[in-house]
């Protein structure tokens, strides 16, 4: 037995069901012994490897491996209140939440070159859209005593640090990271809610590989990694099975996984 226990027979909710969301979703039943895994994403066709695939197939598919395993799907905007709220009227029970879903208008570009639309959509997604998650999460009274949920901050791990994502989205995010910071003990104690960040570094995914813009910086971060590769999807679900845990003690923290990517990098003997 692991240092870590976990509830039985729960019920476990992933909005996102990208790169990080799917390794998750694949994963999870098992890892904890769910009965039931509810993915949620803004369309009903998502992005698996280099293919396009019904949001609907890809739970069946989890839930043929997963013997007892109910898997629900559903495509639901994160920004409609009605339908977030309808949304969370037909589920109870749930005590794990992973919330990855964001955008990222225009990466690389600097600030004065971002329009309102570009910054306010952007904000509406990653900050209002997981506002939104929760607090209906809450009025429907849709969450389990002690629930635990993860926020992927950021997917860049560059909130505070650098900017190699789009403007728009590091502000959107950094709102969203005092979101988490000033209320998490406010949902502890009012609603024993327990929430934490996950800061990633960036992934490789299919449509980043097309591009070669985005290929390129990919490539930079690798050549600066620290450990060696890119951040994996491995790496952020193992992080959010430790948020996970009923031994994680924490509360309003933010765990940045990105290999030492972000640290200080000291620089011993004379400059150049």
């Amino acid at each position: 037995m692991g240092p870590f226990t976990y509830e039985k027979s729960a019920t476990a909710m992933i909005v996102g069901v990208g790169l990080m969301g799917q390794h998750l979703a694949t994963n999870a039943g098992n890892w904890l012994g769910l009965k039931r895994l509810i993915l949620v994403d803004h369309s009903p066709i998502i992005s698996v490897g280099s293919e396009k695939m019904e949001l609907a197939a890809f739970g069946r598919s989890i839930s043929e491996k997963a013997k007892g395993l109910e898997v629900c799907t559903e495509a639901v905007n994160v920004t409609s209140e009605e339908e977030v709220a309808g949304f969370f009227s037909n589920y109870s029970g749930i005590h794990y939440l992973m919330l990855t879903a964001g955008i990222s208008p225009k990466p690389l570009t600097p600030p004065e070159e971002m329009t309102k639309a570009d910054v306010m959509g952007a904000c509406e997604v990653n900050l209002w859209g997981t506002h939104n998650i929760i607090k209906h999460g809450i009025k429907c009274q849709s969450f389990a005593k002690g629930a635990r949920g993860v926020i992927v901050l950021s997917t860049s791990a560059t909130v505070g640090s650098e900017g190699r994502a789009s403007s728009a989205y590091e502000e959107s995010k950094g709102g969203l990271l005092n979101f988490l910071r000033l209320q998490a003990r406010y949902f502890v104690e009012r609603y024993d809610l327990i929430l934490n960040g996950l800061a990633p570094s960036p992934l490789r995914g299919p449509m980043a590989a097309q591009n070669p813009v985005s290929a390129g910086r990919l490539q930079a971060v690798e050549d600066a990694m620290p450990m060696g590769e890119l951040t994996q999807p491995k790496h952020i679900s193992a992080a959010t099975m430790f948020l996970w845990a009923n031994e994680c003690w924490c509360a309003g923290e933010v765990l940045t996984t990105d290999g030492g990517y972000t640290k200080h990098r000291p620089v011993y003997g004379p400059l150049a």
